[in-house]
C-alpha cells in the first residue's frame, strides 16, 4: 500500500468508546491529528513528482511540527495509555491478553522506527535530507498503519474485557 492510499484509507473505523474509557477517545483524536498533518507534508511532497523540473518540499515548519506530534503521540501512548490498557486487560484472561501480549512488541517495532525518523527530521533540515523525506515518508505511511492496527487490537480487547466484566 502506497503512503497515498494510506491517507486514503486511514482507518475510521475504531469508533469513540464509553465514557468509562474516554481518554481512548483522546488517543483517537490525537491519532487524526497526527494523519492530518501527515498527509499535509506528503501531499507536498508528492506534487514534486508531478514535475520533476519543480522541486518542491513541505516547509520546515511543517514537517518539524509533524515529528513533534508524532513524538508526543509515541510518548503519551507508552507512558500513559498503553499501562492503562494492558494493566486492565491483565485483569482479565483468555484471547484478550494473548491479543495484548503479540501487540505489544510489534507497538514497540513501531516506536523504534518512528524515532529515527524523527531523529532524522525533527531539526537541523537541509535539502539532503529534504531530499530523502518522500521515500522514508511512504515508509512512515505502512510503519503508522500497522501501529494503528496494533494498538486498535488492544482497543478492542480492553472493550472485550469491559464486556465480560460487565456481564458477569
Amino acid at each position: 500500500m502506497s503512503s497515498l492510499e494510506f491517507g486514503k484509507s486511514f482507518n475510521t473505523q475504531l469508533q469513540n468508546v464509553d465514557d468509562k474509557y474516554g481518554w481512548i477517545n483522546d488517543m483517537i483524536k490525537a491519532r487524526q491529528e497526527l494523519v492530518l498533518l501527515y498527509m499535509k507534508i506528503l501531499n507536498v511532497s508528492l506534487s514534486r513528482s508531478s514535475n520533476q523540473n519543480d522541486v518542491c518540499y513541505p516547509s520546515y515548519e511543517d514537517v518539524t511540527n509533524f515529528c513533534n506530534h508524532l513524538i508526543d503521540y509515541l510518548s503519551h501512548g507508552h507512558f500513559d495509555l498503553y499501562p492503562k490498557i494492558i494493566e486492565l486487560i491483565e485483569n482479565a484472561s483468555g484471547r484478550s491478553l494473548s491479543i495484548a501480549n503479540r501487540s505489544m512488541p510489534r507497538i514497540e517495532q513501531t516506536t523504534e522506527y518512528l524515532m529515527r525518523f524523527t531523529d532524522k527530521y525533527a531539526e537541523d533540515l537541509d535539502e539532503d535530507k529534504m531530499k530523502t523525506l518522500q521515500q522514508d515518508l511512504a515508509s512512515i505511511g505502512k510503519c503508522l498503519e500497522m501501529r494503528f492496527k496494533n494498538e486498535d487490537r488492544l482497543i478492542i480487547a480492553l472493550r472485550l474485557v469491559h464486556t465480560i466484566v460487565s456481564q458477569a
